[in-house]
């Protein structure tokens, strides 16, 4: 059964650019649990865990999904098991099985999980650590690399960490300005997508894949701006292209001028086509940003959908000067408000034009 686990993980390395679904990896759980049907969150507490290996894999995800291991008790929770390096996992990878969602472990040292799908077995898929950037300066531990996986029942991309193989990305000029601009990020692995349809019932898009120009997992925050997906608790990264990463940076700074703390916001990277037609939207390219709302430093929450046409004129007055300020900046090609038209009516679409 290992050298099958081997023979897989081979099969995903080389495969590893070309798809983003991730290949059979055949291992038998050590502990066979019926994995969880919805998204847990477990405090840390105490972790009887000797960390195996380097201190540069200590403190990522300690004894829990992701982290280093040797043998299957240094991952030391229910159905834990250890991907070995001879399997092709520097210093081992706890995981353990799963059928649609993976818990989470509450703690500073530990990141968010992905169950993604193994075909070998059927419904059941395999539990990894998704990129942090607030934990190691990649994202992931030494001699990983954050790559896109598919959760499974999920058809958008998620990020996380997975075996690194061949040299990393050379710069670009435009990874060059984030670097002096002193922007936190790292490069990931990323392959093309398919692209589908906005909405059910929209016709086929017209283009077959996504496509990417230099994309970066960005932290927040960005410049004093936090940026938080809607319906999360917290902020996060943002996987953009580079030149999106630019243009957010300048977008910030007018932001915290106007004493904007944090942006709520629908999304970067969705490879999908604009709603009703057949065109490959910005985001197809993660060269757009939906903004939805903003918070600040001294005043309640400002909301576009419920603020764009409010009788508060202090909070319409504020988004209708904010949105004038940044056509003015001219940091974006596309600037939609709810004017624009029904499907813009919650949120700012803000994107740079995809260059061939």
């Amino acid at each position: 059964m290992k050298q099958a686990l081997v023979g897989s993980l081979l099969v995903l390395v080389v495969a590893s650019a070309v798809s983003w679904w991730f290949l059979p990896i055949v291992q038998k759980p050590k502990t066979p649990t019926a994995p969880p049907e919805t998204k847990l969150s477990v405090d840390a507490g105490p972790i009887p865990f000797k960390p195996p290996n380097p201190a540069s894999d200590q403190n990522f995800n300690p004894g829990w999904i992701g982290s280093a291991c040797r043998q299957d008790q240094d991952c030391a929770y229910a159905g834990g098991f250890c991907l070995l390096p001879e399997e092709g996992f520097p210093h081992g990878t706890c995981t353990q099985r799963c059928q649609r969602f993976c818990p989470d472990r509450k703690g500073d040292l530990f990141s968010v999980t992905l169950c993604a799908e193994d075909p070998a077995y059927g419904d059941k898929g395999l539990c990894f650590a998704g990129c942090n950037l607030h934990l190691t300066a990649s994202g992931c531990r030494p001699g990983y690399v954050c790559t896109t996986l598919r959760r499974i029942d999920d058809s958008q991309v998620r990020l996380v960490c997975l075996p690194q193989r061949g040299s990393s990305a050379p710069p670009t000029a435009c990874t060059r300005k984030l670097l002096a601009s002193g922007l936190h990020f790292t490069r990931p692995d990323l392959a093309d997508s398919p692209v589908r349809p906005a909405r059910p019932g929209d016709p086929e898009p017209d283009h077959d894949i996504c496509q990417i120009d230099t994309p970066v997992l960005l932290a927040s925050p960005i410049q004093t701006v936090d940026y938080r997906q809607k319906g999360q608790r917290h902020a996060d990264h943002l996987l953009v292209a580079c030149r999106l990463a630019l243009a957010l940076d300048r977008l910030s700074e007018l932001l915290a001028a106007a004493s904007v703390v944090e942006v709520e916001h629908n999304g970067t990277y969705v490879c999908r086509s604009v709603a009703g037609t057949r065109s490959l939207s910005g985001h197809g390219h993660a060269l757009a940003i939906d903004i939805t709302g903003f918070e600040l430093a001294q005043d309640s929450p400002v909301s576009i959908e419920a603020h764009w046409n409010s009788p508060d004129k202090k909070k319409r007055n504020f988004l209708r000067k904010l949105t004038a300020s940044i056509r003015k900046a001219r940091i974006f090609d596309v600037v939609l408000t709810p004017n624009a038209d029904p499907s813009h009516r919650d949120h700012l679409h803000l994107e740079i034009k995809f260059k061939n």
